[in-house]
């Protein structure tokens, strides 16, 4: 959020450099429509010199932008990388924890099977004798 702040304001701060170099009421090419002191050589000087100091401190605010969006895309896939690692080992786990219990029923599953078999021929028993 602070580098779209800062985007916002360089912006804002270009705007008003064109806008202060550029004077009212001629188009953006057009420098003939001075004011009365547009033509005097100490104004253009420290006219120049002012814009001067606003493109270079724009340029090098750019640049810092520029490298803080860097570091997020950096950071950001770093983070994509590693989120895609813990959700591999998330996996790994699930399926081993899956593949466990699936193993427990079926011994389980087994032994009720002998159970109900041995019960069967108890039953059998039983009847034999009681018939007898």
């Amino acid at each position: 959020m602070d580098v779209e702040a800062e985007i916002l304001d360089l912006q804002l701060r270009v705007g008003i450099l064109e806008a202060s170099i550029r004077p009212e009421g001629t188009a953006s090419g057009d420098f003939r429509g001075r004011g009365q002191h547009g033509n005097l050589p100490a104004d253009r000087c420290a006219h120049r010199e002012a814009i001067q100091s606003d493109l270079l401190t724009t340029s090098i605010s750019v640049a810092e932008a520029r490298a803080e969006v860097a570091d997020v895309r950096m950071e950001m896939s770093q983070d994509f990388a590693a989120l895609g690692l813990e959700i591999s080992g998330l996996r790994r786990q699930t399926n081993e924890n899956f593949a466990s219990a699936r193993h427990e029923m079926m011994q389980k599953l087994d032994s009720l099977r002998c159970e109900m078999i041995e019960l069967g021929l108890r039953l059998d028993r039983l009847l034999e004798n009681d018939s007898a």
